[in-house]
């Protein structure tokens, strides 16, 4: 053996006493062991179910929140298509509008990025056919409208 079976030993002895006491402390005295003059005064008690309840709704409201986050997230994508990025430094277009537009493209199907700046129909058409796979977020159709708007200069009608 090597020189940490003393401490196992050590630790596994503390585990071991903590167990002891904790059982001892969430010990449940019944109203048959109290005096008789104390019954009168306890309350007949059942099964704590609006803590189970709570429980289960702090449960239910972690998995609504990871779930959450895994659907609107957007991956940070870095573009590797350097004809995308020229265009996206000629339109003045940022990172996160460019992230936005290489996962557009993705979930559209095409095969580069930069076809989504040939023209404002295929846009728009890229943009349907993303949302119809994934959707998209408030704030990632804003950055889309606003990235449209700086490409082909006009305002995108719904």
């Amino acid at each position: 053996m090597n020189g940490n079976s003393g401490t196992l030993n050590l630790i596994h002895a503390n585990l071991c006493d903590a167990w002891t006491t904790g059982v001892v402390f969430l010990a449940e005295t019944r109203s048959s062991e109290l005096a008789p003059e104390f019954r009168e005064l306890t309350a007949a008690r059942g099964f704590p179910w609006w803590a189970v309840a709570g429980l289960l709704l702090v449960a239910l409201i972690i998995a609504a929140i990871y779930w959450l986050t895994l659907q609107l997230r957007v991956p940070a994508i870095p573009i590797s298509d350097d004809l995308t990025l020229e265009l996206c430094r000629a339109h003045r277009i940022g990172l996160p509008h460019r992230v936005a537009l290489d996962h557009v493209a993705r979930l559209a199907n095409l095969s580069q990025t930069a076809e989504l700046f040939l023209s404002p129909v295929g846009f728009d058409q890229a943009v349907e056919r993303a949302e119809k796979k994934k959707r998209l977020r408030g704030g990632q159709k804003e950055s889309l409208y606003l990235v449209r708007r700086l490409i082909f200069g006009d305002t995108h009608n719904d």
